[in-house]
């Protein structure tokens, strides 16, 4: 973040301080997806979130329609800052993959899906996932080989079968994964940073599917696919087929976004290459 934009954040913080008469308890973070800050609200621990132009729009309204069912509680909201409750101690459900705790993990992962799909109803206008499928379509076009371009084809190719035939669709989390899951002393393990993404309820599982970052051992081993997969298939009754075919499809359009941050897309492409030995025997045609 440049110098400019890290002053503007700056004076938005002390304006969101005064506006809702927060106590600040340290020096706020500055992270690549904006400001972070530790503050005291109604003599509550709070977290104070402030996302830079271009950030992640959607956030204040998904977490205020699951009602802190599954999520951290949204207290105060104004454009793009955000006060939530603080989850404490915030231990990362990633951490039990570290103590070899995978298929507890995933069976956590699974009772957060479950509490942040029970309100189905939804209003507001929120990307859908046929509006993200133009991913595909740009890398395509761009000229850019860092993903091979029949895998990219493969990948569309899913994804417009899986969006064309999707079940009734909901408000999505849109990224729960291992590091947006939180557990939390007093109300257990909840879920942070949604993107709010519009379609069926089995998409939700790629990005638990592709990580943790940097866990190949896990993420992108055959077995624990498999392993992974049953669970969420027997847990939420879920597709076994259409799970493998949007864990496959969103790691490629995982990296082809890597691309477009100008990051690499590799940790996506091993995830999607170890997806895709498990999809040879399913008929997309």
């Amino acid at each position: 973040m440049d110098g400019r934009k890290v002053s503007a954040m700056e004076d938005r913080l002390e304006h969101y301080l005064n506006l809702w008469h927060l106590t600040p308890e340290e020096a706020p973070l500055q992270t690549p997806t904006g400001l972070v800050a530790k503050v005291m609200w109604q003599n509550q621990p709070c977290i104070l979130k402030i996302s830079p132009e271009g950030g992640d729009e959607e956030t204040a309204s998904v977490l205020s329609h699951y009602d802190g069912q599954g999520a951290a509680r949204l207290l105060q909201a104004e454009g793009r800052a955000t006060l939530l409750e603080r989850v404490i101690p915030g231990t990362h459900l990633s951490e039990f993959l570290i103590k070899g705790q995978d298929d507890q993990a995933t069976h956590i992962l699974c009772n957060v899906i479950e509490k942040l799909h029970s309100n189905q109803k939804f209003s507001g206008a929120y990307p859908t996932l046929e509006k993200l499928q133009e991913g595909f379509e740009k890398y395509l076009q761009s000229g850019d080989t860092q993903i091979p371009l029949a895998l990219v084809k493969e990948a569309h190719f899913i994804y417009k079968k899986l969006v064309g035939s999707q079940e009734t669709p909901i408000l999505l989390h849109g990224d729960l994964h291992h590091d947006n899951v939180l557990y939390d002393e007093k109300r257990g393990w909840l879920a942070i940073d949604p993107k709010g993404y519009v379609g069926e309820p089995c998409y939700e599982v790629g990005a638990m599917l592709r990580n943790p970052l940097n866990c190949p051992p896990i993420a992108q081993n055959p077995e624990r696919i498999r392993t992974r997969v049953s669970i969420i298939c027997e847990r939420l009754n879920f597709d076994r087929e259409r799970v493998i075919g949007w864990a496959f499809s969103q790691a490629v359009l995982s990296g082809i976004w890597s691309v477009e941050d100008g990051e690499s897309p590799e940790w996506s492409m091993g995830a999607a290459m170890a997806f895709k030995m498990s999809i040879k025997e399913i008929d997309f045609s």
